[in-house]
């Protein structure tokens, strides 16, 4: 988050503010980035259909911060999400809690009673937002900004779901994705499941979108054409929204994507029946172009609304965000059409669990699988770089070859490579040692354990501790990042050395995480 920000540091800058704010100061009415209006002399902004923020927590503050608070507030939600504005909104809000205001004393006390898990998180959304302060020229406490401004943060971890392949957030495993498609066809021939409950689930399963993409979904979207082919075969294209990207108003730009001919079909059915129930709802037949503002997925809400517009104002509502579905009703359709096809999950033993992020994280699990790079999947997953699209790479099926054989070697276990003690946390493993240090894996990112001993270590860290008898693995810690990052080396040896001793010096240590990884799944299984 802080990363994209580029602002000057210091407590007064330069900016020239006049490209954020209008002149006139009577002109209390703005309009949001999803093109939503809001006052910002009322405590609550409506900013787009699913986000209200309220903004009471700015009178609170100190009187000589309230408007500058207010006004940079007022400058994310013209320009940034509805979503980013309420974090800000609730960080700053948890910020004043200590009553200590913008003092050194106030930072220190915020630091500390922020728990743990989220700390650095939480502490670089206040960060960001009064870096943005003073880049727009208002004033913060030089001292407090110099403090704060030497913070070393860490960046939130990304892809865990990917990278981790949890069985209940992260991609489905090859027999979960064909048993919800075979499951899928099934209900739906034998009249299980409605057109739109079909197309509905078909559209993640083969566009890998994100929920808030496929909401925005207009019956226009859908474009059939039979004279591209000689054939003269249908062929389908869906433009779907883009929603992601700084300034992004409701369908503003949108991205074309092939369907095959047995969706579109589908869909088109579905489309057919809504316009239907649509114009049976007002007692006339739809003008061409109110039945093309139709969203595609809508609900009882937009049926009863219908009623109350009279023709010339229709259409304007039609257009509007507010006709749509929100993520949250889309999301929870989704899970409710895919617990009627009842699967079981092979990893689980229980119903398959979905969300709608499942499917985007299986498209690219298996993009990467087929050999696609980091440009590619970006382009399927309609990112805007490949900055979030390494995970997915990294998750190769040589890699998780090695990693499988390593972790069903039946004489592993038997190896006493790992001989330390899994605890369920670092507060558990203060309660052993009180002085105990993290271990962390720098060239991931991430913690994974904490060293039980009382002297003063010089060994390389995190390798040797695996191996080491007074270290504390977390349970829940990502061990897998760690046995990933030992094989890529290891791969590395092997491409640019011809010396089998050097290859096979991390090998035990390699041997004892998978232990640690089959160690801290047992202790799961003892607490289920």
């Amino acid at each position: 988050m802080e990363n994209t920000m580029n602002e000057q540091h210091g407590s007064h800058a330069n900016a020239d503010t006049s490209q954020f704010f209008k002149s006139d100061p009577d002109n209390k009415i703005q309009i949001s980035s999803a093109g939503f209006e809001f006052n910002t002399n009322d405590r609550k902004w409506v900013l787009d259909s699913e986000t209200t923020v309220n903004v009471e927590v700015v009178w609170t503050y100190p009187k000589e911060y309230q408007k500058n608070i207010l006004t940079t507030l007022e400058h994310f939600a013209k320009t940034r999400s509805a979503k980013y504005v309420a974090m800000h909104t609730n960080e700053l809000k948890r910020f004043l809690k200590h009553g200590k205001g913008f003092t050194l004393a106030g930072l220190i006390e915020y630091k500390m009673l922020t728990p743990e898990g989220t700390r650095d998180q939480c502490i670089s959304v206040l960060r960001c937002f009064l870096r943005k302060m003073v880049y727009l020229g208002f004033y913060v406490p030089d001292k407090f900004m110099e403090e704060f401004n030497t913070w070393v943060l860490r960046g939130r971890e990304k892809g865990v779901p990917v990278s981790s392949q949890d069985p209940e957030e992260g991609p489905y495993s090859d027999l979960e994705f064909r048993a919800i498609q075979a499951a899928l066809d099934y209900k739906y021939a034998d009249h299980t499941l409605s057109d739109r409950e079909y197309s509905m689930v078909k559209l993640f399963m083969a566009t890998f979108r994100r929920p808030a993409n496929l909401k925005q979904l207009k019956v226009k979207d859908l474009i059939a054409n039979s004279n591209i082919l000689a054939t003269k075969q249908t062929i389908f294209r869906l433009n779907i929204p883009r929603s992601k990207g700084e300034g992004r108003k409701f369908r503003t730009q949108s991205k074309a994507f092939a369907l095959v001919e047995s969706i579109g079909l589908v869909l088109t059915k579905h489309i057919q029946s809504s316009i239907k129930e649509a114009e049976a709802k007002i007692g006339r037949k739809l003008k061409e172009e109110e039945a093309k503002e139709l969203p595609m997925f809508f609900n009882h809400r937009l049926i009863d609304d219908l009623c109350e517009y009279d023709t010339d104002n229709l259409i304007d509502y039609l257009k509007s965000e507010i006709s749509h579905l929100t993520t949250h009703e889309l999301t929870t359709e989704l899970q409710a059409i895919v617990d009627k096809l009842e699967i079981i999950s092979e990893r689980t033993g229980e119903l398959l669990k979905t969300t709608a992020y499942r499917f985007r994280y299986t498209g690219g699990t298996r993009a990467a699988e087929a050999k696609a790079g980091a440009v590619t999947i970006a382009e399927l997953l309609d990112h805007e770089n490949t900055e979030h699209v390494g995970v997915y790479v990294a998750n190769s099926p040589e890699l998780g070859q090695q990693i499988s054989s390593i972790m069903n070697n039946p004489l592993a276990r038997y190896a006493s490579a790992f001989r330390g003690e899994i605890v369920a946390d670092e507060e558990h493993a203060f309660k052993i040692n009180p002085d105990a240090t993290r271990i962390p894996c720098a060239d991931k990112g991430c913690d994974v354990g904490s060293c039980g001993s009382r002297s003063y270590c010089t060994d390389y860290a995190p390798v040797a501790c695996y191996l080491c008898p007074k270290f504390l693995p977390w349970k829940d810690a990502p061990h897998h990042e760690v046995l990933q990052w030992l094989l890529e080396e290891r791969n590395r040896l092997v491409e640019t050395l011809n010396d089998a001793k050097v290859v096979q010096i991390n090998d035990s240590a390699i041997l004892a995480v998978a232990q640690v990884m089959k160690a801290c799944e047992e202790e799961k299984k003892k607490n289920v």
